[in-house]
């Protein structure tokens, strides 16, 4: 009787499309998979277990043959293998049985550990590649960051041409505020002149006459306001080349700032893929070296005595499970009866003589006149 220790009622899938992830995969290589109570059923009449008892036992048999004598069977509602073997010496029977258990647990431990070697060689494999790839990576997001443009000096360049920009553009709404205050101030200046004579009369005392004469002057409110509008159309000229070289400034500041973002955006992105790919790399190297470790533990396990147990050992049986002499004859005489009655019963149906009158009367349509009696004379001899 054997007892399974690690069973699933389905098989595993182990498409890669159907896992959660790397470590997953890696799982999937490294772990031995849990098998059906059907697959180790299937598996105790192998013809490499076969082979194995034939050798052990120097039998005569061909596996086919050997395989015909072992009868397993899954007991019901259990995880519990009942191995019989059928043989007509009792004693190689329980021997073969015995030597089944014991093979098919060596041959389990042989095949987990092949399997345990080479998930560990493939697994070794991949931390030497992954190394590798982990070292050129690291390598190259170094020379790469040591770059006289690097992603840091471009975010330095883009801060500073930000505020330059931003400082020149206050400025330049400062310069557009102060030339539409100047356009106010000459626009209602010249309505003020507008409105200014230009000669005011002035009456004067002339002394070489003696009398008052009227004269023309020029009016100083006319030449102050002049002088003003003057004085603001040059502030004008000055603020609007100013405005025009702010204006300028921004616009070059501005295509700068576009190729310093462009330059940026395009350095970063090749920074992350680098810094991802270094830390997957990192992912990837720590996963294989964790399962790497996990498979070794595993494959110092004996799995095989693991996963099956035997809980209780062939025995030489004291009595034959065949022939049952005593069951044969009571078949035998039921069987005899069962045939001999049907028999009767054939043969009365079969019989078409007739015996008596009432067969006479009822068969021919015929009166009886009369029966002659069967005389046995040696009776009649005997009583005379």
């Amino acid at each position: 009787m054997l007892m399974v220790t690690q069973a699933t009622d389905k098989l595993i899938a182990s498409s890669t499309q159907q896992q959660g992830g790397l470590e997953d995969v890696v799982s999937t290589v490294s772990n031995i998979p849990v098998l059906t109570m059907q697959t180790y059923l299937g598996q105790l009449k192998s013809e490499g277990l076969m082979l194995r008892i034939i050798d052990r036992l120097k039998l005569e048999y061909s596996p086919a043959a050997l395989a015909n004598m072992i009868n397993p069977s899954i007991v019901k509602d259990s995880n519990l293998i009942e191995v019989r073997v059928t043989n007509g010496d009792p004693a190689l029977a329980s021997r073969i049985a015995g030597v089944l258990c014991e093979e098919y647990l060596a041959l389990m431990n042989e095949r987990n550990q092949e399997q345990m070697s080479r998930s560990v060689d493939f697994l070794e494999k991949q931390i030497e590649i992954t190394d590798k790839e982990l070292e050129q990576a690291t390598e190259y997001m170094k020379h790469f960051q040591s770059q006289p443009r690097g992603v840091a000096v471009l975010e330095a360049e883009f801060t500073n041409a930000t505020a330059d920009v931003a400082t020149f553009n206050t400025r330049l709404q400062t310069v557009q505020i102060e030339i539409t205050q100047l356009y106010s101030g000459i626009n209602q200046l010249e309505q003020e002149l507008s409105i200014t004579p230009q000669m005011l009369a002035v009456e004067k005392f002339d002394e070489n006459r003696g009398t008052i004469v009227h004269v023309q002057e020029s009016n100083p409110l006319y030449i102050s306001l002049a002088e003003k509008i003057t004085e603001k159309r040059a502030a004008l000229a000055e603020k609007t080349g100013e405005h025009e070289a702010l204006q300028g400034m921004v616009i070059s500041l501005q295509g700068e700032l576009d190729y310093l973002q462009a330059e940026l955006a395009s350095k970063r992105t090749e920074q992350d893929s680098l810094e991802r790919k270094v830390e997957f790399l990192k992912t990837t190297s720590q996963t294989l070296a964790e399962k790497t470790t996990e498979t070794r533990i595993a494959k110092s396990i004996d799995l095989g005595d693991t996963s099956v147990l035997v809980v209780s050992e062939a025995s030489i049986p004291t009595s034959p499970i065949k022939p049952n002499k005593k069951l044969n004859v009571c078949i035998a005489i039921i069987l005899g009866l069962v045939m001999f009655t049907i028999l009767a019963f054939v043969l009365e149906y079969m019989d078409n003589t007739l015996k008596t009158a009432e067969d006479v009367t009822r068969e021919l349509e015929l009166p009886v006149l009369g029966i002659i009696p069967e005389v046995d004379t040696a009776k009649m001899q005997q009583r005379s």
